[in-house]
């Protein structure tokens, strides 16, 4: 009966004082209506973010030698090479019967050094093989000039981003091969140059490594690329056929598997006094190990013939990524690969997309870090303007409550009374500011709204804006809005217990 008598006066009250109500109420409708599209947006940004990292480029899980020390294999710009996988077919066959894996993709990922002239400058390559690539990373980058790589063909496909750095720093500009200047695709900062633009249309590059056993590897540029969102991120690695770059790294190729050569001929490859025949450019006519003469031209040629067709498998790799099937857990998946490479002494360790990406797969977390704290701010405000306006309204009722104390109403039904009342406020308006946020992230999703800007790229997790919202960002709402209303009411409820009987009285 309590309850029921505090509930009507509660609900008599915020008809009488309709003003004061109104005002509360529409605060808390668009605090809710901002916490709720605010929450929308950083679930979507959030779910994008991971979701084009994971589609485009990384898969969700990335395999690395066990010897390589840190996690951030893909962006770490210390220079220094990843480590080679020294075993991948052991550790292909785990990752084949390992059931929660749909496919995988070995690669060789690293920095090389472009050679022009005298100088050189940086750059980063991802070597795969294009085929294999397509297919676990569909649509994941468009040809805007110049064409794809062809299955085992030699050739690099060089990004948007890449070819800006490399006119900032050497001012030359790549044209894919066949192809001819055109004026009107060029940037403004580039025509201005014309008259001294260097074009090219190969690239000479040498492997970054600690050793001295890197190689020159020219290169033809087949084509132009950008990838279909966060390009920033990803333009800065330039896909290139994954046997330039294993030659370029000194690392054992396809073709090299593939070679046959007599044993004469293998004998005088390993012969220490190989290096007399580099160094003097001599060629052996007559050998102790072989009536026939065998030159290491020849040697060379022979080599060179059967590298046409090559097992790509057979060659070395620096990197492994591999997708999960839906539903998968990751972090169960990498504790039985981790076991399993481990009980296997296989050298190999698998590692989360995020940790191999370093700060940008932390950046999910930095933005929605920013837009709670914008949530927040914006709470704090409606908490001071709605404490302030129930304060002013308990101290304009100072009449009215000191009579109900005077006829014998204990401070605890007051203060219930005002917990009331800004409780149906609270659940009506806050309620409908819900509702009226829902409907707008699904407006804002039907838009189909898109960009090319980097910056909003990052805030929507996508070249498209994609808020989505779930169980929990209503609870989370929930949650929010019961906290303001708590936080809201708790001066006014101080001022309310102060008045007593008298104060009828003493404001007559």
């Amino acid at each position: 009966m309590g309850k029921s008598l505090t509930f009507k006066i509660a609900w008599r009250n915020l008809w009488r004082h309709k003003g004061k109500s109104l005002v509360i109420g529409i605060i808390l409708l668009f605090g809710s209506v901002l916490m709720t599209v605010g929450n929308g947006m950083i679930s979507g940004a959030e779910h994008g973010l991971s979701e084009n990292i994971v589609n485009m480029f990384t898969g969700d899980i990335v395999i690395v030698s066990a010897e390589q020390e840190k996690d951030n294999v893909l962006f770490d710009y210390s220079g220094k090479p990843l480590k080679v996988i020294k075993n991948y077919e052991a550790a292909k066959k785990v990752l084949e019967t390992e059931n929660a894996i749909q496919n995988f993709l070995p690669a060789t990922a690293g920095a090389v050094y472009v050679l022009s002239g005298a100088d050189m400058y940086p750059i980063y390559l991802l070597g795969v093989d294009i085929e294999t690539y397509q297919k676990i990373f569909p649509g994941s980058i468009r040809v805007t000039e110049g064409r794809m790589l062809r299955p085992q063909e030699k050739g690099i496909l060089i990004t948007g981003e890449a070819r800006k750095q490399a006119y900032d720093f050497m001012n030359i500009w790549l044209l894919p091969e066949g192809e001819e200047l055109n004026k009107k695709k060029l940037p403004e900062d580039v025509l201005d140059g014309l008259k001294d633009l260097d074009t090219r249309r190969d690239l000479v590059f040498i492997g970054a490594s600690t050793s001295n056993s890197t190689l020159d590897i020219r290169v033809p540029v087949t084509g132009i690329v950008d990838f279909k969102a966060l390009n920033k991120i990803w333009g800065n690695y330039c896909l290139v056929d994954i046997e330039s770059f294993r030659e370029a790294h000194n690392y054992v190729t396809g073709a090299d598997v593939n070679v046959k050569i007599s044993a004469a001929e293998k004998e005088l490859l390993e012969n220490d006094e190989l290096d007399q025949f580099f160094s003097s450019g001599s060629v052996v006519e007559k050998t102790a190990i072989s009536q026939e003469s065998i030159s290491i031209q020849d040697i060379q040629a022979q080599t060179k013939k059967q590298t046409n067709q090559y097992s790509v498998d057979a060659g070395s790799y620096n990197i492994a990524f591999v997708k999960l099937k839906q539903g998968a857990s990751q972090q169960k998946t990498l504790r039985n690969l981790n076991e399993t490479f481990k009980k296997n002494q296989l050298n190999v360790r698998a590692i989360g997309w995020k940790d191999s990406v370093g700060s940008i797969g932390s950046m999910a977390a930095t933005i929605k870090v920013a837009l709670n704290i914008f949530i927040i701010f914006i709470f704090f405000v409606a908490i001071i303007v709605i404490m302030n306006t129930l304060s002013m309204a308990a101290l304009e009722r100072i009449t009215e409550i000191g009579m109900m104390r005077a006829i014998g109403a204990q401070k605890g039904f007051l203060r219930k009374m005002f917990v009331y009342e800004t409780g149906l406020l609270s659940f009506f308006f806050g309620g409908l500011g819900i509702i009226v946020g829902i409907v707008i992230i699904y407006m804002l999703k039907s838009a189909n709204i898109t960009t090319t800007n980097e910056f909003l790229q990052l805030v929507y997790g996508g070249d498209k804006l994609n808020p989505i919202y779930t169980a929990g960002d209503f609870l989370l709402g929930v949650v929010e809005l019961g906290i303001v209303t708590i936080l809201s009411v708790l001066y006014p409820l101080r001022v309310v217990a102060k008045i007593a009987p008298l104060d009828a009285i003493s404001r007559d």
